[in-house]
């Protein structure tokens, strides 16, 4: 019964450890730029994929489209709906594939607290050459990424994130910069996420450019670029060769509207449906 006692106690103490606050990333969130700190609390917007309808009506039975969009209900601090515009009735298949593409993207309007990025993990800060490195390690196992490591620069700006499970390595870098209605505060400008599955390397590049909505900033544009490389071994007739390939989009956004209490309303109402 002691040695139980003992393991809870000790259990509680690294978990408890591992919920302290780490100044690096303290300063970070103070230091960044969000609509949520500038009181937005309800938010309407949409949301379109470059080519999407084209793309729709050549390789799907749909008859002919004329703008599939998307409509965002946000309210605070994490409840949203999003709505698949200009398709025929039914098809709740192809909806929430399209569903999919545009939720990856939330995080750039609509960023989460970046501690809470970390919850559950054990946090462990280092110094480096550059900056400072923060080890996140999941001590209880129940993570799909056991290990995390992220560095801040000597300005404490958020520099890469390396995500690292046992079959995989992902490696996220981040560029940021104050805008005028920001308020000095950092915006992020872009994101390139590099992974490696054998002999193939996977990049997606975002880059983010901003609208000025009545004094606060959100994304008009995301601009993806992603590029595979291939490595194909030497053969006894060939030598070793990569074969790259690069396909991208834009997603633009629009029509927000800002704490006019309609995303509450409407995300209300769908509950009782």
């Amino acid at each position: 019964m002691k040695q139980l006692l003992l393991f809870i106690f000790l259990i509680t103490s690294i978990l408890a450890h591992g919920q302290e606050k780490i100044d690096e990333m303290e300063q970070f969130e103070i230091k960044s730029y969000s609509p949520q700190k500038n009181g937005v609390t309800d938010l309407i917007f949409e949301a379109r994929i470059d080519n999407l309808t084209e793309m729709l009506t050549k390789n799907l039975v749909l008859g002919k489209l004329v703008d599939v969009s998307f409509r965002i209900y946000w309210v605070s601090p994490s409840q949203y709906r999003i709505e698949v515009q200009g398709l025929p009735k039914g098809f709740n298949e192809v909806k929430s594939d399209l569903i999919k593409l545009i939720q990856g993207k939330l995080e750039f309007v609509l960023p989460e607290k970046f501690s809470e990025k970390f919850k559950g993990y054990t946090l462990k800060a280092e110094p480096i050459a550059d900056g400072k490195l923060i080890k996140a390690i999941d001590l209880t196992y129940s993570m799909a990424t056991p290990e995390v490591d992220i560095i801040f620069d000597k300005s404490g700006e958020l520099k890469t994130i390396e995500s690292k499970a046992p079959m995989s390595l992902v490696k996220t870098e981040f560029s940021h910069s104050p805008k005028a209605w920001s308020n000095n505060k950092l915006t992020l400008d872009k994101v390139t996420m590099t992974s490696s599955q054998g002999a193939a390397l996977f990049t997606t590049i975002n880059e983010i450019d901003y609208v000025n909505i009545n004094g606060i900033g959100f994304p008009s544009k995301i601009t993806i670029k992603n590029i595979s490389e291939i490595t194909v071994p030497k053969t006894e007739k060939e030598k070793e060769k990569k074969i790259k390939n690069e396909t991208g989009t834009v997603i633009r956004f629009t029509k927000y509207e800002v704490n006019t209490g309609k995303a509450m309303k409407y995300t209300s109402e769908g509950s009782k449906r």
